[in-house]
């Protein structure tokens, strides 16, 4: 007989208590991208608080064009919706929203807490348990959008992952020594992540920012940031109240860093 995903859609959603997300929840055993996947519902209206989750991604995508390695049976691979009335400054804050939302429910399911490394991804013991890629879709006339797609490594083990990942990534079996059940983790990030969406909504960017600093133990570290063919060295120090990072270089200069890809040590 083959797997009901339907009845995974159903039962997320019926346990879901959440103001913007879960408006609808697809469940598919296996697609592209889940993000790709909500920009065609998108240009056909789909409402925010849209959900897609894929059994297996043949093209999940994380930052810096890097592809996200997504075996069934393993990953949990979803995609939101959202279509927040700010303005457009504001939008690059959904990352690190989507950042605290993923490390409160994988701190929930391991019995190691992990920390979020900017802008995207949440470490435990230093490897990658969690990546987010967040794209911010505009159309002129209509309001802009942004899709939130997340990978998190729920079931896999070591053996499983590709050999350039081995020794930089890890997952909650691993952490944990057993399985867990990645429709109840699902629950947790939508539940979280419709939270701290309604107290960005609400309170603004800066209350989301405290909660950011409180769950990462990058600042104090050597870091390199590479943008483009630049890589700038120094200190990560702290977040600004945009949310940009501050790196303070050898010379003592901080420099307001706004993208980039960071590398510890």
């Amino acid at each position: 007989m083959p797997y009901d995903y339907e009845s995974d859609a159903s039962n997320i959603k019926e346990n879901l208590n959440c103001v913007h997300i879960g408006s609808d929840i697809v469940f598919l055993p296996e697609i592209d991208s889940t993000n790709n996947l909500i920009k065609k519902y998108l240009i056909n209206g789909a409402h925010e608080g849209l959900v897609v989750v894929a059994e297996s991604q043949t093209g999940g995508r994380g930052r810096m064009g890097r592809t996200w390695h997504s075996p069934p049976e393993t990953g949990i691979y979803l995609s939101v919706l959202l279509k927040p009335i700010v303005e457009p400054d504001r939008f690059s804050c959904v990352t690190l929203l989507a950042g605290v939302s993923a490390v409160l429910a994988i701190n929930e399911f391991s019995h190691q807490h992990g920390s979020l490394k900017w802008p995207n991804d949440v470490l435990i013991n230093g490897k990658k348990v969690c990546g987010l890629l967040c794209e911010m879709i505009q159309k002129q006339g209509e309001p802009s959008a942004v899709i939130i797609g997340i990978g998190i490594n729920a079931n896999h083990l070591a053996e499983q992952f590709p050999g350039n990942l081995k020794n930089t990534a890890t997952s909650l079996r691993i952490v944990n020594g057993s399985p867990i059940d990645r429709l109840t983790v699902i629950r947790s990030f939508l539940t979280n992540l419709d939270r701290e969406y309604q107290t960005y909504l609400t309170k603004g960017e800066h209350s989301m920012i405290k909660k950011w600093r409180l769950n990462t133990d990058l600042f104090g570290k050597k870091v390199s940031v590479k943008r483009g063919s630049v890589i700038i060295t120094g200190t990560a120090m702290n977040l600004d109240e945009s949310g940009r990072l501050i790196l303070r270089q050898d010379n003592g200069h901080d420099e307001v860093i706004d993208s980039g890809e960071i590398t510890l040590g």
